[in-house]
């Protein structure tokens, strides 16, 4: 089993992090910046009483649907299905996507000097070394596990793939395609668009284009409390870079450099009105009106009185004397320092710009607002579906987790915040620190060098690890070495990366009732292959692999029936990238060592559109004539052998978002325009029916 695992953890490697596709090596220089307003211990899960009140009959689809880092959408995706999926996975995913926006706000897009300095320093605003302006753009890490970054400051990592500033911004794209714009309300003719910024324009003018000479949006658009209260300052579309520059510190924005990349969904002040945005000069973020993360109470912790009151002055006692505070597994219901406003914290009536007296969006309306934006990412995240699921359908639900404690995405904070809220919902979570060799691991009696070989051995039962598992990997004592090998990263060292795809597989597979461990020869042909049905949220032919367990082609075995496991990849992945990975699971499956069970690898990349037709293609591949793409005919809704394929010079069929469609219907594409047929979580469902009509899926059925 060894070298079929390790050749395993190769094949899926970028898969777990967000593949680019270029050679990528470990940065010596990276290190942990933890900071924590929190004293809860969080592998502390004594309390896993089930609010259940009896017994519940469970009804088993007989399916389990689990992704890594983009793919771990499969969350979101199953807890938005009511009836398809009995478990449910997120490995290293930003999955609590009301998260992601506010953090983005106040870390990846924010972190700027206040207004009076910067006007005080025009010279200076192009020059990083400005002694005048340093120190207060640092934005620290509030959660633990978070990173201390800003927008000229990102976190550079290459664990996996290349986190460079391209790679954060088409995240922040890919977001905003899915929800609409959450730096501003969204332009009024396209949800993708920030407010000023004209859809004609930005659809007929090339990326290279646009961020030169560009025109300041409109006044009534351009006001900003926090660096342009009185819309003095021209607001315009800016440029950033992609990869690190050389010689130029990772991560930091590069002022020398001709950066050619629009930033679409985000504005910047031009304060020296030089037409375009210097190193200091700071973003526009008007996505939510200002309010006191204080709690319902109304007061933070050095003016609460310890009976759930305010008193008239600050106290030395900062311990939250209310206990209101907000901590992901002590107290997921705390409403302080939850990043979120909760009806009846206080707020400023103001609008979304903030300013009195603009008339924009909220303003003096009595009514606390947010943009579109957030609204939809409550309804569709993973938070606001365990907050809305009934307990009756969460109790026939087993979840799975897992995260690094130096992911520089932060999804091991995106992932604490929903593990958290199901445990407060259901109970039954447990929380482990890694998978081998620490006291409180998964594992504690492996070592990394026996893992691999040992985990499908592994009990995964409920009983023997529990319902629900979180797992966060890396050692916090790791040495220098073991970082730079990627202990605890966004995708971690290559037995880290093993364990974690390995530890899915085998959970899903051992969770099923009445597993089939009957020893069956193994025939690789044909066994694992890459398909094609019509999806018609889509309106696409959509391609996906499949691997079927040994002996599913026995005469012998032909009314046996199979449980169905799907695994959702990472941006920059396709579903043919895991089609060999398909006929390793299949062979360890050969001598019963693990359930039998049907492989799905659903495909997320993004379709492409024809710049000259308009026609979009859901299922390319590279061809082998060198620049193009062999597309399947998107119209044919018969068999797959019946449906034509098309060679199309790859530049004439750009993808219509970036890289990766974050498995999520989406609002938009790249180009702003509004549409409904970009249901790339619908396609997931689509193919689920599909499987089950083409192959012996195994029937729902009950049990205890």
């Amino acid at each position: 089993m060894g070298n079929r695992g390790l050749i395993l953890a190769c094949l899926l490697l970028t898969a777990c992090g967000e593949a680019t596709g270029e050679e990528t090596t470990p940065d010596p220089s990276d290190t942990l910046d933890i900071t924590t307003s929190q004293d809860g211990d969080a592998s502390d899960t004594s309390d896993t009483s089930d609010t259940s009140t009896g017994p519940v009959e469970r009804v088993w689809s007989h399916r389990a649907i689990g992704g890594v880092s983009m793919g771990a959408a499969s969350v979101n995706i199953a807890l938005g299905s009511e009836e398809h999926f009995d478990l449910a996975a997120g490995l290293g995913g930003y999955i609590d996507l009301r998260y992601m926006m506010t953090t983005s706000h106040r870390l990846q897009l924010g972190g700027f000097c206040p207004l009076e300095k910067l006007e005080a320093n025009l010279d200076a605003l192009n020059d990083p070394e400005a002694p005048e302006l340093q120190g207060c753009n640092a934005k620290p890490a509030i959660e633990e596990l978070e990173f201390a970054q800003d927008f000229n400051h990102l976190k550079y990592d290459e664990n996996g793939a290349s986190f460079d500033r391209g790679f954060y911004m088409d995240v922040f794209k890919a977001l905003t395609m899915a929800t609409g714009n959450f730096t501003s309300e969204p332009s009024g003719s396209s949800p993708y668009l920030p407010a000023g910024l004209d859809l004609p324009w930005f659809m007929s003018t090339p990326d290279n284009e646009r961020c030169k000479d560009p025109e300041p949006v409109a006044q009534e658009h351009s006001y900003n409390l926090e660096y342009n209260p009185d819309g003095i300052y021209p607001v315009i579309l800016f440029c950033d870079g992609d990869k690190k520059s050389d010689g130029w510190p990772d991560g930091v924005f590069d002022p020398t450099k001709s950066n050619d990349r629009p930033s679409d969904i985000v504005l910047a002040v031009d304060l020296n009105g030089n037409g375009k945005r210097d190193f200091h000069e700071p973003l526009v973020i008007n996505g939510v009106e200002r309010f006191e993360d204080v709690g319902l109470d109304g007061c933070a912790d050095a003016f609460e009185d310890g009976s759930g009151g305010c008193l008239e002055s600050a106290s030395d006692n900062t311990e939250d004397p209310n206990g209101d505070n907000y901590h992901w597994l002590d107290h997921p219901q705390g409403t302080e320092l939850n990043r979120w406003w909760d009806d009846g914290e206080p707020y400023n009536d103001n609008g979304l710009d903030g300013v009195a007296g603009t008339g924009d969006r909220g303003e003096d309306n009595g009514d606390y607002d947010r943009a579109t934006s957030f609204d939809v990412a409550d309804a569709t995240g993973a938070l606001g579906r365990v907050s809305r699921a009934s307990e009756e359908r969460l109790l026939q639900m087993d979840f799975y987790f897992d995260s690094g404690i130096r992911d520089p995405l932060h999804a091991g904070v995106s992932t604490r915040h929903v593990a958290g809220a199901i445990h407060d919902r259901i109970g039954g979570l447990e929380v482990y620190r890694g998978f081998y060799e620490q006291e409180e691991a998964l594992f504690p009696e492996e070592t990394e060098s026996s893992i691999t070989s040992q985990i499908l051995f592994k009990d995964f039962s409920a009983e023997a690890i529990g319902k629900h598992v979180y797992v966060e990997y890396g050692n916090e004592d790791a040495t220098e070495a073991q970082i730079d090998k990627g202990d605890g990263k966004h995708v971690g060292t290559t037995e880290q990366v093993l364990a974690r795809i390995l530890a899915y597989i085998v959970w899903a597979a051992q969770r099923f009732p009445e597993p089939d461990l009957d020893s069956a020869p193994w025939d690789g042909s044909a066994l694992s292959s890459v398909r094609h049905f019509y999806s018609e949220g889509l309106q696409s032919r959509r391609r996906f692999s499949i691997a079927l367990p040994p002996g599913y082609n026995d005469p012998e075995k032909a009314d046996r029936d199979y449980p169905v496991i799907y695994l959702l990849h990472g941006k920059g992945q396709s579903a043919a990238d895991f089609a060999a990975a398909g006929i390793l699971t299949s062979s360890l499956m050969e001598d019963g060592a693990l359930p039998k069970a049907i492989v799905v690898f659903p495909d997320g990349r993004c379709c492409r559109q024809h710049v000259e037709t308009g026609e979009r293609y859901c299922a390319c591949w590279d061809s082998d004539n060198d620049g193009f793409k062999t597309c399947v005919e998107p119209t044919c809704q018969g068999p797959q052998e019946s449906c034509d394929e098309v060679e199309i010079d790859r530049d004439l069929i750009p993808e219509e978002c970036s890289g990766g469609s974050l498995f999520f219907n989406l609002v938009s594409n790249r180009w702003g325009e509004p549409r409904d047929d970009l249901n790339y979580e619908t396609s997931i469902i689509e193919l689920v029916k599909h499987v089950d009509e083409n192959w012996r899926t195994r029937a729902p059925s009950t049990s205890p």
